[in-house]
């Protein structure tokens, strides 16, 4: 049972801004902090800068928040739109997991373009999830001062030295993908991928025993091989509640000469997006 008390949790990607994620943490007077970001070469140039910004991040957070704020650490790839989805949408759904209340602050401020698009759209697919944006007020550096671009007296700040209050954006429906039909669809990929069989009795019997059937009524009969029997109605459901789907949405395709389903790139890309905690 939860204790009643509110979680304020906000969402960032850290990369070469400063103020633009410490600032709304006050704001919103965060009890948490998820921070994205990734370093591909600790030791090279670039990736001593992006290990400064953080650790000054993370600093500036412990220093000014006028309560204590648990950092969570995300090293993922921001410059790739397919992780940066898997991974905004990971932590939302997390977080609604836990008993205790929360409001959940997403912000589509800094970071990446491919970090930015993913938080936005995983911001409206998901209950309780709140995008933010946050302007300018003043810039640290004028066009004379390039050398200087991310710097103050030796120490990370970015590009911007100031921000207005935070300013939470319109929130648009967008309907996630159903979790039983992207599990099915996963589970056909893996009887693929393994080359079992995957007729329609086939894979409805892995989708039983995976309890992402929702069609029995009563108790699940067997076989005189002990296999859970199927009858002519399962294999309608079958093709109404997933193959169907599936095809619809382009995420597979008919081999006609091997009579099977097949995914398609788009069909791996959702694979790779929803759902991942299951694999």
């Amino acid at each position: 049972m939860g204790t009643g008390r509110r979680e304020r949790i906000v969402i960032s990607c850290v990369t070469f801004e400063t103020v633009k994620i410490t600032e709304p943490v006050k704001f919103y007077n965060a009890t948490k902090v998820h921070l994205i970001h990734y370093v591909k070469d600790p030791l090279s140039k670039n990736g001593v800068i992006y290990t400064e910004f953080f650790e000054r991040v993370c600093k500036m957070i412990s220093e000014s928040a006028p309560t204590p704020v648990e950092i969570i650490k995300h090293i993922e790839n921001v410059n790739d739109f397919t992780t940066m989805l898997r991974t905004v949408l990971s932590i939302i759904e997390e977080e609604n997991r836990n008993d205790e209340p929360s409001d959940i602050f997403i912000n589509i401020s800094a970071g990446t373009s491919e970090y930015a698009a993913a938080a936005a759209i995983a911001s409206m697919m998901m209950p309780g999830a709140i995008p933010f944006s946050v302007s300018t007020d003043k810039y640290t550096v004028n066009n004379d001062m390039v050398r200087k671009l991310y710097y103050e007296d030796g120490a990370p700040v970015g590009l911007t030295k100031s921000v207005r209050n935070p300013k939470c954006l319109p929130k648009y429906s967008i309907s996630i993908p159903d979790r039983n039909v992207i599990l099915g669809l996963r589970i056909l990929d893996e009887m693929n991928r393994k080359k079992l069989p995957t007729k329609g009795p086939d894979v409805i019997r892995v989708l039983k025993e995976s309890n992402l059937w929702r069609r029995d009524e009563g108790e699940i009969i067997f076989d005189n091989q002990g296999r859970i029997e199927i009858t002519r109605s399962d294999s309608v459901y079958y093709f109404r509640d997933f193959v169907d789907k599936w095809v619809s949405n382009g995420w597979v395709y008919r081999d006609e000469f091997r009579k099977r389903y097949f995914l398609t790139d788009e069909g791996r890309t959702v694979l790779d997006t929803f759902y991942c905690e299951t694999k």
